[in-house]
């Protein structure tokens, strides 16, 4: 082996691992984050812009014994939190970074926590049910990434 073949194999040994190989299940965990993250978004943007809640048809009248009175903070939490919260998860799980699968078991476990505070102070809505049915998928989903064969693996640059 010449000196130059054993330079360039040391170096290659030494890079440190950047990426973690994409299974199909990781790119649908991605999707389902990123589509998550863009309602949350959309959805607490027209709630801080009509903070009467019209153009999504929110009663202002559930917001009663809330420290809120009206929609804006609710609709910046949810755009900020949710909104913003998977948009970057998703694209992090989308690019196969490193700890992906963990932000995204803190991200669905957010959505759940998110969810239940809302319950707990403005009763009981439908999306509600459904938000906290996505964030129990999601911690799911990424948790069953880790465990699986199928899972994602260390590749070298």
């Amino acid at each position: 082996m010449s000196i130059a073949t054993r330079h360039v194999s040391r170096q290659k040994a030494s890079r440190p691992y950047r990426r973690l190989a994409q299974p199909c299940s990781s790119r649908a965990l991605a999707v389902l984050e990123l589509v998550t993250g863009a309602a949350g978004l959309a959805g607490g943007l027209l709630l801080a812009v009509t903070p009467d809640g019209s153009l999504l048809h929110a009663d202002p009248a559930v917001l009663a014994g809330t420290p809120f009175s009206n929609w804006r903070i609710p609709g910046v939490l949810l755009a900020a939190l949710v909104g913003g919260g998977f948009l970057a998860t998703g694209a992090w799980q989308w690019r196969g970074n490193r700890y992906a699968r963990e932000l995204s078991m803190l991200a669905g476990i957010g959505l759940v926590a998110f969810e239940a505070t809302e319950l707990a102070w403005i009763g009981f809505q439908p999306l509600e049910a459904v938000f906290a049915t996505v964030g129990a998928s999601v911690t799911g989903i990424a948790w069953q990434l880790g465990r699986t064969p199928g899972g994602p693996t260390l590749t070298q640059p």
